[in-house]
């Protein structure tokens, strides 16, 4: 499979889908007027601000200013990348994607055997565990039941060398058991199963995939978990195992859990909490905050009390900072020395755990707690010390009242003022602004975004004159699309920007909502027909500006033209 989709055919599939019945078989919605209305499902709403749109095939949110077309949606929601949603919608009305050529297209390799194989890998691993009663009561031991071990289809590596190589001979070429991870090869050449003897825990992709494994040994052995090597489907550092459990668990995902085992998330589920996640032998990294943060506001990062688990806790706190917003909340939670989650959990029971977590400390209280326990503030010298430390972990912390917050806590505990300190991001880095300034000609490009229909409108007012202001450029384009297709929908529009310097002012302008909006035919062109007579005004004040400075800057008179142009400007 090679190239890009083609544009055409994303149009077509975005024509063909209904985003109500898209969003609807995720968040429930309610018929409200023209429109369908629900509780924001991207942050934590008591009253209804997230509003779906037939008409538009566009959602939008007042509360947080989520917005955009039904691939816009899986992409937040399913938490998928542009390629994966529009394979999903596409599946969903029974096409398959097509690709198209193009220089700047790379050849895309078809990972469906892969996940073929890995899935059939699973299924092996499972028909296994149940042909194993030492399996069997290795987990029953650990506490869990049947139905935890189906939703996380837990399995069972058996011992031997090629079990499971023996199961695929002939169907699956040894050259793929090597690249899906599921085989080894030691230094005489000799290939083998990788796993074996060990309780197996598949992991899958946001989508429900297999994508690779991690074995727990089953008795006594090095290394105790095993896990599938980086392959072309894999990569720990973007991975979390259980996420997709946690997704799809019943009720409302309000904040999520990180722990460090297979088992610890496995026990926890088993206890009946079902949202936690664990990293795959990796340290937690800046990918797996951002994705954790898509689906909730607040991350807790569950450890062992012990050295090695603070010093965990401190590597995960620096590579959260850079994913860190405000309303955003990342929490430290220390088990006592000796404890893990999964034998917490079994010991004392799922409340007296959900208590711990509940009263998790801060991300600003560790920071500004381990910061002081690693320097002496007494002397200038520690209090320096801080302040560089405290410098190079700021330094991804995007500006915000969580920062501001933090840096005023750090001037009042080391007495060093900020405009000594620097701790301000570097020159040209702002905080956001979401008032968004509505000129006259960001008025015209946001009715045609949202009423496409009015295209015709634009066109029988558009003046050569207005030519020279700012943001023709980005009218211009929507135009000559809507020409060439007329059919466009608002969604269609919005996506054909998507990935180039427009995006995010299409975006913005696809979901504005003008003063005094009203359903009634005809309010947007009555606001875009105002809108031209003020363009056209300002474009004959620019025009006429241009003329009398010119005079005056250079000396050199008008032509008989240009003052025949001035006198008529002057009239208007």
């Amino acid at each position: 499979m090679a190239g890009r989709i083609p544009r055409d055919f994303i149009d077509n599939l975005l024509a063909r889908t209904d985003i109500v019945e898209v969003i609807n078989r995720r968040v429930p919605l309610k018929k409200q007027g023209r429109e369908y209305a629900a509780c924001c499902p991207f942050h934590s709403e008591k009253t209804p601000s997230f509003t779906v749109s037939r008409e538009k095939q566009f959602y939008h949110c007042f509360g947080c200013g989520a917005h955009g077309s039904a691939i816009g949606f899986l992409m937040e929601y399913d938490h998928l990348d542009f390629v994966s949603a529009i394979e999903t919608l596409a599946a969903d009305l029974g096409l398959d994607v097509p690709r198209e050529g193009g220089s700047d297209d790379r050849p895309r390799e078809n990972l469906q055997p892969l996940y073929d194989l890995l899935a059939d890998a699973a299924d092996w691993y499972q028909r296994m565990l149940k042909e194993h009663p030492n399996a069997i009561d290795y987990l029953k031991q650990r506490g869990l039941s049947g139905e935890i071990a189906r939703d996380f289809m837990i399995g069972y590596a058996p011992a031997g060398w090629s079990h499971l190589l023996d199961h695929f001979d002939g169907k699956y070429d040894r050259s793929l058991l090597a690249r899906a991870g599921l085989t080894s090869r030691n230094d005489s050449g000799r290939v083998y199963d990788k796993f074996r003897d060990r309780i197996m825990f598949p992991i899958r992709d946001r989508r429900g995939r297999v994508i690779a494994f991690g074995g727990r040994v089953l008795g006594e052995g090095e290394p105790k978990y095993l896990n599938s090597p980086e392959t072309p489907v894999f990569n720990k550092s973007a991975t979390l195992y259980g996420l997709y459990e946690a997704l799809k668990a019943p009720g409302r995902l309000e904040r999520l859990i990180i722990v460090e085992g297979y088992m610890d998330v496995v026990a926890l589920a088993q206890s009946g909490i079902r949202n936690a996640v664990a990293t795959l032998g990796t340290a937690t990294t800046a990918e797996h905050v951002r994705q954790l943060f898509q689906l909730v506001s607040r991350v807790v990062f569950c450890f062992d009390g012990d050295r090695a688990g603070r010093e965990a806790a401190w590597r995960a706190l620096g590579n959260s900072m850079g994913a860190l917003r405000d309303g955003k909340e990342v929490d430290f939670l220390f088990l006592p020395e000796g404890d893990d989650p999964d034998s917490h959990v079994r010991r004392e029971g799922k409340a007296a755990f959900e208590q711990l977590v509940d009263t998790a400390i801060p991300l600003s209280a560790y920071l500004l707690d381990t910061l002081k326990s690693r320097h002496d503030i007494t002397t200038m010298e520690g209090r320096t010390a801080l302040m560089l430390e405290a410098r190079q972990l700021l330094k991804p912390l995007h500006e915000g009242l969580l920062r501001s917050q933090i840096e005023t806590a750090l001037e009042r505990l080391t007495q060093i003022p900020k405009e000594k300190r620097t701790l301000s991001s570097p020159p040209g880095r702002r905080v956001r602004q979401e008032t968004l300034h509505i000129t006259p000609m960001r008025l015209v490009i946001a009715g045609l975004l949202q009423q496409p229909a009015l295209a015709e409108l634009a066109m029988a007012r558009l003046d050569p004159m207005i030519e020279v202001l700012p943001g023709f450029e980005l009218l211009d384009q929507i135009l000559r699309m809507l020409r060439e297709k007329p059919e466009l929908t608002p969604a269609m529009l919005v996506e054909r920007f998507r990935d180039t310097p427009y995006a995010g002012i299409v975006d913005r302008l696809a979901s504005w909502q003008p003063p005094g909006q009203s359903e009634e035919d005809g309010h947007w062109s009555r606001l875009m027909d105002d809108a031209f007579d003020r363009l056209l005004q300002q474009a004959r004040e620019k025009r006429l500006d241009q003329l009398l400075r010119q005079e005056l800057s250079t000396g050199k008179p008008l032509s008989a033209a240009e003052k025949e142009e001035l006198v008529t400007l002057l009239r208007q």
